[in-house]
């Protein structure tokens, strides 16, 4: 059944040809995708590995970290193995296999890894082996990346560089695995690259936000994109790009809204100005919110003024003032938060969408 506001996938052929490229190689680094909160990334890894027809060739294993807490070895078994202890029993017989959602395995694999007598990572390897004999190739793909953050910062780093060791032996050195790692949280991404070996190991792709040419492209055939009746003026598409820029979600909420309040499929302007205007005062509420590190106010202004000549701030526009080693902390701190994004390679900083940056600006209005 098609349902009414269907999400639209619009204009990523470049993505979905890259990635069907990349897979087609010998498997031989980490590919990091990575891009702002709600640019598509998560959609972008379902349809294809979902519709490529060559994926029969393959066997993927998609770990998707979306809301989930891992703070330790035991909730990294959970989630790396499905290790489920709620289900264990004593009397289970030893060659007894579970079926698990990432690898099968036996019992007596599970209890060794729980008592930390086996290597999980060697097990893993292992099941990768018995993929590549079936005449298939292993793919794991790691979906929100951000989440392992309580590991990293619960004292357990080492663990997260063993994860991306093992990575680099399987994909470099092994050529037994492909591994995508994806992540809204470009500095986190910036972390473990620093921390692990990942020199020359990897390769890195930015999902970045739909240009105004697709989201005009969308809002002019909603039908045909979304299964939406709603009908839109080309001042009211421009209004539109002005409050929420490329932001695929945040345009799909936006006209879930409108099409709730919509009569005989039209919208009146001023409604989308009004309601258009409540998510920017959300996103000004972010600020006025934020749990800052180090600065507040001064910071913000310094951000605000800087935006007015270009659209990225780097860690340079700051030292001059502030220490650096705090402005880069505050910095990430504000990306772990998704009020703004960071492009590792570039070593760029910018708001999460056009939202974000026009409550900025309203914030730093009333701080004058």
């Amino acid at each position: 059944m098609k349902l009414k506001d269907e999400p639209a996938f619009i204009n990523r052929n470049k993505d979905m040809s890259f990635l069907k490229e990349w897979i087609s190689r010998r498997p031989g680094q980490i590919l990091f995708l990575f891009g702002p909160k709600s640019s598509g990334k998560t959609t972008l890894l379902y349809r294809f590995f979902n519709n490529s027809i060559e994926m029969q060739h393959y066997e993927v294993k998609f770990i998707n970290l979306r809301k989930i807490l891992i703070a330790n070895y035991k909730d990294f078994l959970r989630i790396f193995f499905g290790h489920d202890e709620s289900k264990e029993k004593s009397d289970l017989k030893e060659t007894k296999e579970y079926n698990l959602k990432i690898f099968k395995l036996k019992v007596e694999a599970l209890k060794g890894l729980k008592q930390k007598k086996l290597d999980p990572f060697a097990i893993m390897e292992k099941e990768l082996e018995k993929i590549v004999q079936k005449g298939r190739i292993p793919i794991i793909v790691v979906d929100e990346l951000q989440a392992l953050e309580n590991i990293y910062m619960n004292g357990q780093k080492e663990l997260l560089k063993e994860l991306f060791n093992f990575f680099v032996s399987i994909t470099k050195e092994s050529h037994l695995a492909h591994v995508i790692i994806s992540s809204s949280d470009g500095f986190f991404i910036e972390r473990i690259y620093s921390d692990s070996r990942l020199s020359k190991t990897s390769q890195f792709r930015e999902i970045d936000y739909l240009p105004k040419a697709d989201i005009e492209y969308w809002l002019n055939n909603l039908k045909k994109e979304s299964n939406l009746d709603l009908i839109l003026t080309k001042e009211q598409i421009e209004c539109i790009w002005n409050y929420f820029g490329g932001s695929v979600w945040e345009v799909r909420h936006f006209l879930t809204l409108l099409d709730i309040i919509s009569e005989n499929n039209h919208v009146k302007t001023q409604d989308i100005e009004n309601e258009a205007l409540k998510e920017i005062k959300a996103a000004k509420v972010r600020f006025t919110e934020y749990p800052s590190l180090y600065f507040h106010d001064d910071l913000f202004l310094i951000i605000e003024e800087t935006l007015k000549s270009k659209d990225y701030i780097v860690l340079e526009d700051f030292t001059k003032k502030f220490d650096r080693k705090k402005v880069h902390e505050e910095l990430g701190n504000l990306v772990s938060h998704n009020i703004f994004s960071y492009n590792p390679t570039t070593g760029e900083y910018k708001p999460q969408g056009h939202s974000m940056r026009l409550g900025l600006s309203w914030y730093c209005k009333d701080c004058v």
